[in-house]
């Protein structure tokens, strides 16, 4: 039988992303949903609560929902905007950027164990995702006209 490669795609991503939750929650203690909500952020800077949901393509209620959370834990801090009473400024604390470099460096160093065993180059494979996903916007951007 022929799989197809949006079924080995989409086969390889649930495996990849169940395998780095199980790495991050064992070795530092935190979701992988939770550490791209960190990471996202840390990328971001310092935004308002709906900026962050649109950056990560999730509802302002799950974002204000995963921000409680995450703040109980030391790892965001949430303010009134200066400039609009209504909005609220979201920043990744120290202790937050902290678990994003510590899980970061696990993430990677798996990913690059799996390189090694593949027998695959981590930097043309680096390329060709490059490649992959700058094609990925465009195409995006094309079809929105």
């Amino acid at each position: 039988m022929d799989t197809s490669l949006t079924y080995l795609l989409g086969k390889f991503m649930f495996e990849l992303d169940r395998s780095a939750d199980q790495l991050l929650q064992a070795h530092v203690g935190i979701s992988y949903r939770r550490f791209i909500f960190l990471t996202v952020l840390q990328h971001c800077g310092t935004v308002t609560q709906h900026e962050l949901a649109v950056a990560l393509g999730y509802s302002d209620p799950a974002v204000s929902t995963m921000l409680v959370e995450l703040a109980k834990d030391g790892y965001t801090r949430t303010t009134k905007s200066p400039e609009h009473a209504r909005k609220r400024l979201v920043t990744i604390t120290p202790k937050g950027s902290e678990v994003v470099a510590q899980g970061r460096q696990l993430l990677d160093s798996h990913f690059d164990q799996l390189l090694v065993l593949a027998d695959i180059d981590a930097q043309h494979y680096r390329e060709l995702t490059e490649r992959l996903h700058q094609a990925l916007i465009a195409k995006m951007k094309k079809e929105k006209r």
